[in-house]
C-alpha cells in the first residue's frame, strides 16, 4: 500500500468526497507540526512526501534533504511553490513542484504522477447502518457512510488513529438482514470519520455484503 506523508495545511484540498485518496489503496499519514516531518518519515517510510515552503517559520527544503537522507533517497518529496522554488527545491533533492494557488486538481496530479496509486473500482453503497466497535478491549459505536465489500467509511468522533486494528459487528439492512462480524484496519483518518480495510471477512459475509450492493443498484464488488 502506498503511503504518503502530508502536512496539515494541505488537508482542505483534499477534503471533497471525490479525492483520489479516498478512491485509493492509499496509507495517509499527516504531519500536525512541521517538526514532526522527519521523525513521521523515519516511523512510516512514506512513498511521498508533501512540504509547503510558506509554511511560516519552515524551511521546507531543509526538511526535504533531512527526510531524503533518513529514508536513504528513497522517498519522493514535492513541495507546493512557483518556479522561484526551482534551484532550492532542485538542489534539496525535491523531484516536483506543485503550482500555486494549490487546488485538489493540482496537488492530486503530482500525487498521481509520484506515487504508485492503485485507485479502488469496486462499488461502494451510500448508506447509515450502526456498527459497534470493540478495539483493545473499548467499545464504541459508529455509522457506515459508505459500505463494500473490501472496506467502509465510518463516522465516529472516538480517537482512533491509522494502523489500529478493530473488531465490527453490523446488521445489514433489510428484511432478514445478516449479522456481519468483521476485523479491519484503520487506513485513513478524516475527522469526522476513518476509512476502514477489511482484513479478516468470512467468505459468506463478503456475499451478503455483495448481494446487499447489487438491491442497492451497484454492480457486484
Amino acid at each position: 500500500m502506498t503511503t504518503i506523508l502530508l502536512g496539515k495545511e494541505c488537508s482542505p484540498s483534499l477534503e471533497t468526497d471525490d479525492s483520489v485518496l479516498q478512491r485509493s489503496e492509499v496509507h495517509v499519514v499527516w504531519a500536525e507540526t512541521t517538526d514532526a516531518f522527519i521523525p513521521l518519515a523515519r516511523e512510516h517510510h512514506p512513498d511521498l512526501v508533501v512540504l509547503d515552503p510558506q509554511v511560516a517559520g519552515f524551511d521546507a527544503f531543509a526538511c526535504a534533504r533531512g527526510i531524503i537522507a533518513a529514508l536513504e533517497g528513497k522517498v519522493a518529496v514535492i513541495v507546493i511553490g512557483n518556479t522561484a522554488d526551482h534551484e532550492r527545491a532542485e538542489a534539496a533533492g525535491v523531484v516536483g513542484i506543485v503550482t500555486r494557488p494549490l487546488t485538489q486538481a493540482r496537488l492530486v496530479e503530482a500525487i498521481r504522477r509520484y506515487a504508485p496509486l492503485t485507485e479502488r473500482k469496486k462499488d461502494r453503497a451510500e448508506v447509515a447502518i450502526k456498527v459497534a466497535i470493540v478495539r483493545s478491549g473499548i467499545e464504541g459505536l459508529a455509522y457506515t457512510r459508505d459500505l463494500a465489500t473490501d472496506g467502509c467509511f465510518l463516522l465516529t468522533h472516538e480517537p482512533i488513529a491509522v494502523g489500529e486494528v478493530l473488531s465490527l459487528s453490523f446488521q445489514l439492512p433489510g428484511p432478514g438482514g445478516r449479522d456481519v462480524r468483521v476485523e479491519a484496519e484503520v487506513v485513513r483518518v478524516q475527522p469526522p470519520g476513518i476509512a476502514v480495510r477489511f482484513t479478516t471477512l468470512a467468505p459468506g459475509d463478503r456475499v451478503e455484503i455483495g448481494r446487499f450492493l447489487r438491491s442497492q443498484g451497484h454492480g457486484a464488488a
